[in-house]
């Protein structure tokens, strides 16, 4: 790599928003160095990747239907791009815990338009391992992706055809005047640095929340594989090999990587809430989500520097909403932060 080389981008940062949107870069053919280390607390290498087109206690769309589209449309490209799977397409069951939910639910499917995504009900007690006393919907489209793959498989494809530093990013060392780092010279320079943003000197003042997020995998000895996704205060995500990943907690306290037994009670209540078989705790990880308070992630460039962008605060459902947001980014633009609904 020559360090004379003068780029179009500098991205700070290679978890599920910086990965997005250097593919997307890399679509306009625009040359970039990648500058990433990582850290403890990463979200996006303990992510579970859940698509969920609805907010399941309202009944609502998560996201418009366009959002939606992109997604599953995006990672399915990247698929065949990179020569590998990570999308997992399946069904959502919403299993729930009372009449109210049941009939609330019933009611957005009939009357408020939300057949678009719920594609029919099960009746109680349809499935022998579940706790399903009061019916569940099936969502579609739903599925997860595997993040932790898709990040590590898109690493090896821009060592290739982009430049990548293996470096903790130092302030101290980047000069906003020049968008230089080291010896390292762009055009503009993009920080997608996760919960970190909140340290950031050009943006420490955008309203992030960080929430922790606590995970477990589990192996339920019964059964070796469902493909599907259970939900009911924690979702289930079946992983293969009588495996199956369950969460998450959302903690705004505590924003290490440490696993809490406050956090895996919650998990353990939950999962017991949903399955009636035995299972075995394999694993319990955390990691931090960089969230905002209202929901609108943060994305644009700096009102008093326009070389110097973020696109930040994808939070919980970043994975979803993630492949809109880098495109429009990407193929816009932006005089300041914007934000999203």
């Amino acid at each position: 790599m020559s360090s004379s080389k003068k780029y179009d981008y500098i991205v700070v940062g290679q978890g599920l928003a910086g990965t997005l949107l250097v593919h997307d870069l890399l679509e306009k053919d625009k040359s970039v160095l990648i500058i990433d280390s990582i850290l403890d607390a990463s979200a996006s290498r303990v992510a579970a990747g859940l698509i969920n087109p609805i907010s399941v206690r309202r009944c609502i769309p998560a996201f418009s239907e366009e959002y939606i589209e992109k997604a599953f449309k995006t990672y399915l490209q990247l698929e065949k791009k990179l020569n590998t799977n990570f999308l997992h397409v399946r069904s959502l069951i919403k299993i729930f815990r009372n009449p109210e939910i049941q009939n609330l639910w019933k009611d957005k499917f009939t009357n408020f338009g939300m057949d678009l995504y719920i594609k029919g009900f099960n009746n109680e007690n349809s499935f022998n391992f579940l706790n399903d006393d009061y019916q569940s919907a099936n969502v579609e489209p739903s599925g997860n992706l595997n993040v932790s793959k898709f990040l590590d498989v898109s690493k090896r494809y821009f060592l290739k055809t982009c430049d990548f530093v293996d470096d903790v990013f130092s302030f101290s060392e980047f000069n906003d005047e020049k968008i230089s780092y080291k010896n390292y010279k762009s055009e503009k320079i993009i920080f997608c640095e996760g919960y970190r943003i909140k340290e950031n000197p050009f943006f420490k003042y955008l309203p992030i929340s960080p929430t922790k997020g606590e995970i477990m995998t589990i192996k339920i000895p019964s059964i070796e594989f469902f493909d599907k996704i259970f939900s009911k205060g924690v979702y289930i995500i079946p992983l293969g090999n009588f495996l199956y990943r369950v969460g998450a907690t959302f903690n705004r306290v505590d924003l290490s990587d440490r696993v809490t037994k406050d956090g895996k009670q919650f998990l353990i209540e939950r999962l017991e809430g949903i399955i009636n078989v035995d299972y075995e705790i394999v694993e319990i990880s955390a990691g931090v989500r960089p969230t905002v308070k209202d929901y609108k992630p943060l994305i644009g460039w700096h009102p008093k520097n326009k070389n110097i962008g973020v696109f930040n605060g994808l939070g919980a459902r970043g994975v979803l909403a993630g492949p809109f947001l880098s495109y429009a980014f990407v193929n816009s633009s932006f005089e300041t932060i914007s934000r999203f609904n």
